[in-house]
């Protein structure tokens, strides 16, 4: 055999393209041995966004080990009588402006100015959380009321449910007070408080028993309200500190909308319904005034406005419960803090948490303290506090 024949050209390897192409075939053949093998598309397992599942909650939620002991009142230090049960009440209502509250000067000076200005009101329903709602407690507050030291004011005419804000308390000193922030004159101040003092339970006074200049000073200022009205309006127009209004500063001149169009009332701080009395003070000759103070109508949103949000965070679990402290951490957010965790983030450069200024607590609710509204929520009725025997007291929504 020749020394130059060798296998090479038969055992040369050829590219499957090639070999068809040498064969004038233009069908190709696949080099993969899975080529046979039918595709089918993956299916999804998921049948709705991921976010939504979360927000449904775990479908596997269990109900809190309860103890069977249920907190009728919270047991405050140093909040044992009517009295003192109100001054809690007005201490502990807003909690302290964080130093990393993430707000410029405008908004702060914003909610300081709106929580100055609230009346120092406390409701009834407050009082009860703190004290049970017994027959020694109303002994308590019929003594107060007959000594001149508490005025009970009643609330009608908001044209919404306000279960538990239908009373509210303030004492003499306070309404005395508010009397003079108000600018009222020295004369119709002392002639007011006296006719208050012969007449402790009233929660309206006749007219006449005022001079006319009087009725209009103290209607003008919003502590008396037509009566006539309880059913549709409450004449408390002096919120109108309270409220910025910047829609009807950019009204135009002239039309009903530059002083509020048909939402005027509600825009200045007032509570009630549509009708409006007749001018002078001939119109409250002969009928009764109910008693109110300035900025009742601010007071009461916000009150109503802080149960509403504690019972929409209740609601997001399967059974309308949850710890307390757990409860506590949704009301304040997931805020940045001076933790040593935090501060070690920040040093790092990384995000620890949002500023307090984006939650709603501090961005819709002036920093209204949670304690105060779970307090609010008890005595109303809408909440109840039990014991646990692992997470500690445990929250529920009732109704």
């Amino acid at each position: 055999m020749p020394l130059y024949l060798t296998g090479a050209h038969s055992s040369r390897v050829s590219k499957p393209g090639q070999r068809s192409l040498n064969n004038n075939n233009t069908r190709r053949h696949s080099a993969s041995p899975f080529a046979n093998i039918p595709r089918t598309k993956a299916s999804v397992s998921r049948t709705k966004p991921l976010f939504e599942s979360l927000d449904d909650g775990d479908e596997d939620e269990e109900r809190l080990d309860a103890t069977g002991k249920i907190l009728p009142t919270l047991s405050i230090d140093g909040a044992q009588d009517v009295l003192s049960a109100m001054q809690h009440a007005r201490a502990t209502m807003f909690a302290p402006i964080p130093d990393r509250a993430g707000m410029n000067s405008v908004r702060i000076a914003e909610v300081l100015n709106f929580q100055k200005n609230l009346p120092a009101m406390v409701s009834l329903a407050h009082v009860h959380a703190v004290v049970s709602a017994s027959s020694k407690t109303e002994r308590q507050l019929a003594a107060l009321q007959a000594a001149g030291k508490v005025r009970k004011l009643r609330v009608t005419g908001r044209g919404n449910d306000i279960s538990g804000t239908s009373e509210v308390l303030i004492t003499m000193n306070d309404l005395r007070l508010l009397l003079e922030r108000s600018r009222v004159a020295t004369e119709v101040i002392s002639d007011f408080c006296s006719l208050l003092l012969h007449q402790p339970r009233a929660t309206s006074v006749s007219a006449q028993a005022l001079p006319a200049s009087h009725v209009t000073a103290l209607t003008r200022t919003g502590f008396l309200v037509s009566s006539s009205l309880s059913g549709s309006r409450n004449l408390s127009l002096a919120g109108s500190s309270l409220v910025g209004m910047p829609k009807i500063s950019r009204a135009a001149s002239g039309t009903s909308d530059a002083v509020g169009g048909e939402a005027a009332f509600e825009e200045l701080g007032g509570t009630g319904g549509a009708k409006r009395p007749t001018s002078g003070p001939q119109s409250t000759t002969g009928s009764d005034l109910t008693l109110s103070v300035p900025n009742l109508g601010p007071y009461l949103r916000l009150l109503n406005a802080g149960r509403a949000h504690l019972l929409e965070l209740l609601g997001k679990s399967k059974y309308k419960e949850g710890p307390l402290y757990l409860l506590r951490e949704r009301w304040d957010g997931a805020i940045d803090s001076d933790n040593r965790i935090s501060s070690a983030k920040r040093l790092r450069g990384e995000f620890s948490a949002v500023l307090p200024a984006k939650t709603k607590k501090w961005k819709d609710l002036y920093g209204l303290n949670f304690d105060w509204v779970v307090e609010e929520c008890l005595g109303a009725g809408l909440i109840e506090l039990f014991e646990t025997k692992s997470v500690g007291l445990g929250i529920r929504a009732l109704g």
